[in-house]
């Protein structure tokens, strides 16, 4: 069993809402078509068929050294226990996307809410990932004529620019070693572009992996998902906050052949807390997401990939 850390360096604007990270099904639906392109038809079905019984996992998006806050029981507050400005502080607090990587191991033995409030006192908890919004303004094109309407047209588009040294991460497990094949599979995403636009030069980026030997080496009574996914029945007494997601079709698939829209997903954000029972693999791989039978073939990966804390009492 292997872990891995994969940074990210943008090289450019990315297209879509600015405070959602890549979600996990997204970059392990990228790296199917990057196999596809890279490897091959078989090759890819071959993959697809491993991923039932032994998924490689992969993490959402976050910022470099941070991790998501977690999910964990709320602390009791009363007015006549706390005076005001440690209400406050909670409260901004609770508004935090990220904690420190740091952070988290350090108070992985023993977690609660109230600890790591008193630790937005020393250090800068992180609201949303580091991009500037910005707008860019373009004319329809009719695709009969050619031409731009004589009337109107002019609609706006969001991209997100990343702010300078602006670095990313994410982390993946395989149960077998894979470091050269995803230096290809990567190399080919980062070069083609992640996301929308891709083909218009958005969402190019460089990339280094390593094995990650640190995270996710201990144990505890909880786990907490670094990943967007569904919540199964070996994850008792969960604590997370719900997304909805809408998938698109990608590869040559979006080239207009189907509709490019997937049924809605609903899962649990990273962050999510849960008490791991059963078989060690949390959440599912996702079959019949299209309304057209003709792709049931289809997946989409909502599984987790946890690490593990014990929370306090």
């Amino acid at each position: 069993m292997i872990y891995y850390r994969i940074t990210l360096t943008p090289l450019g604007p990315i297209s879509g809402a600015i405070s959602e990270p890549w979600a996990s099904g997204t970059i392990w639906g990228h790296i199917a078509w990057a196999i596809r392109y890279t490897e091959g038809e078989k090759s890819l079905q071959k993959w697809i068929q491993q991923q039932e019984s032994e998924p490689w996992l992969f993490s959402s998006q976050m910022p470099e050294g941070m991790l998501p806050k977690p999910f964990l029981k709320p602390m009791y507050r009363k007015a006549e226990k706390y005076d005001i400005e440690t209400l406050k502080l909670f409260k901004d607090a609770k508004k935090s996307v990220y904690i420190r990587e740091e952070t988290f191991l350090c108070m992985r033995d023993v977690m609660s809410e109230l600890a790591l409030m008193k630790s937005h006192k020393s250090e800068s908890f992180e609201k949303d990932i580091n991009f500037k919004s910005e707008h860019l303004f373009h004319n329809q094109i009719n695709r009969r004529t050619g031409r731009t309407p004589e009337t109107g047209g002019l609609f706006v588009e969001n991209f997100k620019f990343p702010q300078e040294k602006t670095r990313f991460q994410l982390f993946m497990f395989a149960n077998e070693s894979c470091q050269d094949r995803l230096e290809i599979l990567f190399k080919f995403i980062g070069t083609s572009g992640f996301g929308a636009n891709a083909s218009t030069g958005k969402g190019a980026f460089q990339f280094e992996i390593s094995e990650e030997t640190r995270l996710f080496k201990a144990s505890g009574s909880r786990a907490m998902s670094l990943s967007h996914g569904i919540i199964t029945t070996n994850m008792e007494n969960p604590r997370y906050k719900q997304h909805t997601h809408y998938g698109k079709l990608g590869g040559h698939y979006a080239a207009g052949m189907y509709s490019p829209f997937k049924y809605p997903i609903l899962m649990a954000k990273p962050g999510a807390t849960f008490t791991p029972t059963g078989k060690p693999l949390y959440g599912e791989l996702l079959g019949d997401i299209h309304h057209d039978k003709s792709l049931n073939f289809i997946k989409h990966h909502a599984f987790h990939l946890p690490v593990f804390f014990t929370e306090a009492a």
